[in-house]
């Protein structure tokens, strides 16, 4: 269960999962066991306006897998979606977007805007769900990549059946509309950014053939999302639940697309003689600070600066002496294709 790279343990998991508790296709007890067979560290499931199985007691481990349970709220005209955990209740679902956000910070909840970047109008009977009260404050973090956000909005009448077949193929990586955004909030505070799968598995129909979109267990091999521990993961729940929180509200978390490659040995870290910072982390001072990367493999590397990148190069490292106070965050890229994406460092600011 995880991975240690030097004094730091990383562990991977899914965020954003449905069951038949809302409209998934499988059961909770199902779609634990898929993910337990493709590795998955934690799996978070979030059902629409339903705690249904967190009430029954199913959040726990199975085997090492640390399963954690919250659900995603709506407004009235069924946009405006918010991922929460670590929430007492089920708020009313006739509050505003402001009023359920403001509700899970005043309770102390892990809130996250669900695919806040969604448009979409080629297709009548897949109608876009985005975020749009941006004025809204309390939440921890957004969904900066949401798999089956991405895979509809590429859809036509025409190549709905190689998407349908396919729909790996069709991943490139989060907007610039989204991450321009998202460094623009956390220029002015921590935001986190991750990736979702938003997984349901539907199924379509083509003909005598019923196809299953993205079932489960592609899209657990998919998109992660790799949290930063300083200690391992403890086998007490409350307190792996915790550690789980803590990371991501902290931005301690970078997120992938394994279909390029793992991204397991990424590190994304800044040090000067006397400190080393990971992604989420901070250092007083630009004097004597260098940013360093690592992959596993071989990428085009962007390092960002306040939202501009200032470095690019293909290789499976990078180093950059610090000269400007800011926030600083990595891609990188598989030619065209998106494949590791940090969260930021926070330099001076």
């Amino acid at each position: 269960m995880g991975r240690k790279i030097g004094g730091r343990y990383y562990y991977s998991g899914a965020v954003h999962i449905h069951t038949t508790e809302s409209d998934g296709t499988k059961s909770l007890e199902e779609v634990i066991a898929l993910g337990q067979k493709v590795g998955l560290d934690f799996m978070m499931f979030a059902d629409h306006m339903t705690l249904s199985n967190r009430g029954r007691g199913e959040e726990g481990f199975y085997g090492k897998t640390l399963v954690v349970i919250g659900y995603e709220h709506n407004d009235a005209d069924d946009i405006h979606h918010y991922l929460l955990y670590d929430v007492p209740q089920v708020y009313p679902a006739e509050m505003s977007p402001k009023e359920y956000v403001a509700a899970g910070a005043a309770d102390g909840a892990l809130g996250i805007l669900s695919h806040p970047d969604e448009i979409r109008n080629k297709l009548k009977r897949f109608p876009p769900y985005p975020w749009k009260d941006w004025s809204a404050e309390g939440y921890d973090g957004i969904e900066l990549w949401n798999q089956m956000s991405e895979w509809m909005e590429q859809l036509t009448r025409y190549n709905l059946p190689f998407m349908a077949f396919s729909p790996r193929k069709s991943m490139i990586g989060p907007t610039e509309r989204i991450l321009k955004k998202w460094d623009e909030l956390s220029m002015q505070r921590k935001v986190v950014g991750i990736a979702a799968v938003d997984a349901h598995a539907f199924s379509f129909k083509f003909g005598p053939l019923n196809v299953e979109i993205f079932p489960y267990k592609v899209h657990f091999k998919c998109l992660r999302c790799h949290i930063i521990l300083s200690e391992p993961m403890s086998k007490d729940f409350e307190t792996a639940e915790k550690q789980l929180y803590d990371a991501i509200r902290d931005c301690r978390l970078f997120f992938s697309n394994m279909r390029w490659s793992v991204a397991d040995r990424f590190e994304f870290y800044a040090e000067n003689a006397s400190e080393q910072v990971v992604c989420g982390g901070s250092l007083p001072s630009v004097d004597d600070v260098c940013l360093l990367v690592k992959t596993p493999s071989k990428a085009t590397l962007k390092l960002i600066h306040n939202g501009q990148m200032i470095v690019q190069t293909l290789s499976d490292k990078l180093e950059y002496r610090v000269t400007q106070p800011g926030i600083y965050r990595v891609e990188a890229w598989k030619g065209k294709r998106g494949w590791i994406f940090s969260n930021h460092i926070r330099i001076a600011v």
